[in-house]
């Protein structure tokens, strides 16, 4: 084996085992999808997560994941607590690369610091970088972030934006390597008719998700569809969007889709929109990328990609999210125009075998 690397991601284990549990943020897919490519590459990997099914530590294919607690326990038991159960799975994985993205803000890279260890954090919001959208995030979670960030031993951000705030405000030379995805040589699949505007996300505030619904209800004679899991920090947003949701007669709210089952959605879908007050990269908008869909982003645009190379509008205001909505549903011949342009910017740019050869270089040449 090469060296061991243990992520750090509470929520990864549905994701390891493929199981339906109601929830799959963007962090642990990626890091998920990380992993099962360095395998490949002769790494050793462990996760760390939340304690799910009947051993604490359990071995999935070539991958060791060590459980701390129980998801729902995590708003029940002490911070103290927590880290405790954390700082114990950490010594366990005894490992030479310790990678973080989200979650747990201040504990991996403490540890990391205290026993010499190698921590590579990678940003994995705009918010954690950015003065403006700071305020999003609790004092609690500002603190860990900017001790991640400062003990980290690398950081590697999704954009030149991240990039370049996390030179200003924080005096450290980053690294860029983007969101990877599997790809498919797959052709334009068959979009349902009429076409169908997506939405994938957690049901949670900062995602905006009435934004959707109102949406929907500006434009009557469209076909809608909503996608999104529980926020276990607001369970009752999810019902008040879903009850919302099932009033309205052009929208059909599907609930959470796990990762792996959520391919057709994309396939069958003619626009993606995303709402969010901000993101990161969204897997999202390569998951629709891939499948040949245009993405309307009402504020979210890393690096403006999606007005450089021409994958569908970036509205900045909610009147114009409705008309370029309407524009794409009423021009078959651009929605395809766009998807080819998606496609190609993905394959140029999101390419798994190619994106694990730069963390490769990082892992063997930089740390």
């Amino acid at each position: 084996m090469d060296k061991k690397i243990c992520f750090v991601d509470l929520g990864a284990y549905p994701l390891i085992v493929g199981k339906n549990t109601g929830y799959a943020g963007g962090a642990s897919v990626q890091q998920v999808l990380l992993a099962d490519e360095l395998v490949k590459h002769n790494y050793e990997i462990i996760f760390i997560t939340y304690k799910d099914g009947i051993s604490r530590i359990e071995d999935i294919g070539f991958i060791k994941v060590i459980k701390v607690y129980k998801r729902e326990d995590s708003l029940k038991i002490s911070l103290l607590k927590k880290s405790w159960h954390i700082w114990k799975s950490l010594r366990e994985a005894d490992a030479d690369i310790y990678f973080h993205e989200s979650g747990a803000p201040g504990i991996v890279s403490f540890f990391c610091f205290i026993t010499g260890t190698k921590f590579v954090r990678y940003i994995s919001s705009d918010a954690e970088v950015d003065e403006n959208m700071a305020k999003y995030i609790s004092k609690i979670g500002r603190l860990g972030n900017w001790l991640d960030i400062k003990l980290a031993d690398i950081v590697i951000a999704q954009s030149d934006f991240q990039q370049r705030e996390l030179k200003k405000k924080f005096g450290i030379r980053s690294y860029i390597v983007k969101n990877a995805f599997p790809l498919s040589d797959q052709k334009i699949p068959e979009k349902s008719n009429p076409p169908t505007v997506l939405w994938v996300s957690t049901i949670r505030e900062i995602k905006e998700p009435e934004l959707f619904l109102k949406l929907a209800e500006a434009i009557p004679d469209g076909v809608f569809q909503m996608v999104g899991g529980i926020d276990d920090t607001n369970p009752g947003l999810y019902n008040r969007i879903k009850n919302q949701a099932e009033a309205i007669s052009n929208l059909k709210f599907l609930g959470f889709i796990p990762f792996h089952k959520i391919k057709d959605n994309f396939e069958k879908a003619s626009i993606f929109v995303n709402t969010s007050k901000y993101e990161g990269f969204p897997n999202t908008f390569i998951q629709a990328w891939m499948h040949y869909v245009p993405v309307v982003s009402l504020n979210s645009d890393p690096d403006e990609i999606i007005c450089k190379y021409k994958l569908a509008f970036h509205s900045s205001n909610f009147n114009q999210l409705v008309e370029d909505v309407r524009t794409l549903l009423n021009d078959i011949k651009l929605r395809e125009h766009i998807g080819k342009n998606g496609k190609e910017y993905v394959e140029t740019n999101h390419d798994i075998q190619k994106v694990v050869k730069k963390y490769i270089d990082i892992f063997e040449n930089e740390l």
